[in-house]
């Protein structure tokens, strides 16, 4: 009769794992992970237990085997795999429920001293304690996370909080950490804990990674909140707005201009020149790849041409002439007597001219930034228009779901 070993019939997800903790153990001492709120633990004798032998009288199940300076995986998909503490969550969360060690190890994890872990540090993470069985590992952000609980919000000390994630440098990233209670969610600096940013779910991800990666700081994310607020404040959607080249000059129905894209050598919209470490993904439009002039262009795309729709782009040529209209009050940029709107899609939608007045879900919202320029995004919402060079030549302007609202294209109006 064959050895269970070799039974390959498919295993149950389990939603409770199972944690065997060698007597020797001293559970308190072990870093606590969100996972271990919805797993099973089990207190064994170290002399007598084995791993190997409790797996083939568990035919269909995996499970974890907690040891003094590791911890590991038994499974019936390979051999029993090490792993270091600081990843447990992220191996109980995503590991188990999926099963993809092999590619796992080959994208994420590394081998560090016959132990497996992540690439990249856990986050601490502190979870009011009631609101802890409510938190859910959805993403691999919050897989790669370890957890501390307090049980009050009179408890919530930040500089207390701070020296704890100090004294886990070993475990974690040190630079900040996370405090949540029920859907607000505070990223801390753990030099200065009086610095916290404020964030909820919707955003979660996107900050508590770029943070994670040193892409930018608790302050950074402060300063670009107070930012977008002062450009809120300063460009609502008035009846009384008025577009003007970069001369000041008003430019009415019946002027003709072009649009330039300021280039990397302009010196007059540098209010992010000071920094340093700035995300080179997250350069503003208003960078492009050439140090020379760039120019948007409106040109006529095959798969379009029996809808007669053009397209906008970036080109190192001198550009298309485009004009302006106002309807209801309403300013709208024009191109061939055709409307300047957003593709009819949702997430990432080109720019184009038709003749219809655009819709309201399809309107472009102009606002003025410093230096003359004019920022495009969409009409009522907080979602830029970006440029996206496709090849050293040419480029495509559209919508942004998952760029920040300050990363709007920035043009220069010039008259003809």
């Amino acid at each position: 009769m064959p050895p269970v070993r070799a039974v390959k019939a498919r295993k149950p997800r389990l939603l409770k794992p199972t944690l065997y903790v060698h007597d020797y153990i001293n559970l308190a001492s072990v870093q606590k992970c969100l996972e271990d709120r919805r797993s099973d633990f089990v207190t064994v004798d170290s002399t007598t237990f084995s791993g190997e032998l409790e797996l083939d009288s568990r035919p269909q199940e995996r499970f974890f085997v907690l040891e003094r300076d590791h911890f590991t995986l038994f499974s019936h998909c390979h051999a029993p795999v090490k792993f270091s503490y600081k990843s447990r969550n992220a191996v109980m969360a995503h590991l188990w429920r999926d099963d993809v060690f092999t590619d796992m190890t080959s994208t994420k994890f590394v081998e560090v001293d016959g132990l497996w872990q992540l690439e990249q540090q856990p986050v601490l993470c502190f979870a009011f304690g009631q609101d802890a069985d409510t938190l859910r590992s959805s993403y691999v952000i919050d897989d790669n996370t370890i957890h501390e609980y307090y049980e009050s919000t009179m408890t919530m000390d930040m500089a207390d909080l701070a020296t704890v994630t100090q004294g886990k440098a070993d475990l974690c990233v040190s630079h900040f950490f996370v405090v949540n209670r029920g859907k607000e969610y505070w990223a801390v600096d753990t030099k200065d804990p009086r610095i916290s940013y404020t964030f909820g779910p919707s955003t979660k991800t996107r900050t508590i990674s770029r943070l994670a990666d040193g892409l930018i700081t608790v302050q950074a994310l402060i300063d670009k909140e107070h930012l977008q607020a002062s450009i809120d404040a300063g460009t609502s959607q008035s009846p009384k707005f008025t577009l003007r080249d970069i001369n000041g000059e008003e430019v009415v129905e019946g002027n003709r201009f072009v649009l330039q894209i300021p280039g990397r050598g302009d010196d007059d919209d540098d209010d992010d020149n000071d920094n340093d470490n700035e995300d080179p993904m997250d350069i503003p439009d208003r960078y492009t790849m050439f140090d020379e002039k760039d120019w948007v262009s409106a040109f006529y795309s095959t798969h379009l041409m029996p809808r007669r729709e053009a397209m906008l782009s970036g080109s190192m040529d001198n550009g298309s002439c485009f004009g302006v209209t106002v309807v209801d009050d309403i300013t709208y940029l024009t191109f061939e007597g055709l409307f300047v709107q957003i593709e009819n899609h949702d997430r990432s939608s080109n720019i184009i001219v038709l003749p219809e007045t655009p819709s309201k879900c399809n309107r472009i919202h102009l606002t003025y930034s410093d230096g003359g320029l004019i920022a495009l995004s969409r009409w009522g919402a907080k979602v830029p228009i970006t440029l996206e060079w496709v090849k050293s030549s040419c480029g495509v302007y559209s919508t942004d779901e998952d760029s920040s609202f300050e990363h709007s294209t920035k043009l220069r109006i010039i008259k003809v």
